[in-house]
């Protein structure tokens, strides 16, 4: 199951990252992974804007960017942002931020 590079051919797939619209004829990287509810050997592909792939999947970023035959724009700047997140394990988690609607939130590190 090797991670792709694909244009996109459309402005459908949404980003599992940030789950913003993946527009028409921008470079994407494709997570392939083993389809549950298919009969057989069947696989399904998750489509992430190349930055988002970097913060979300580094380990699979990398070994597509290791594997790639076409040149890569920016490939260096992925790669030291996928080194990033293999360093620091947490980090995939806490790229992300948001304001809580209410004032009930409470922080996980200090309570």
């Amino acid at each position: 199951m090797p991670h792709v590079f694909d244009l996109s051919p459309s402005g459908r797939a949404a980003c599992r990252g940030c789950g913003v619209k993946i527009p028409k004829g921008d470079l994407r990287f494709g997570e392939r992974l083993p389809n549950p509810y298919a009969e057989g050997d069947g696989e399904m592909t998750h489509w992430f804007h190349l930055v988002c792939a970097a913060y979300r999947r580094p380990e699979a970023l990398l070994e597509a960017l290791a594997a790639a035959t076409e040149p890569i724009a920016n490939a260096d700047h992925l790669r030291d942002q996928a080194q990033l997140g293999i360093t620091h394990r947490r980090l995939p988690r806490v790229s992300t931020a948001g304001r809580a609607s209410s004032g009930r939130a409470t922080c996980r590190a200090c309570k």
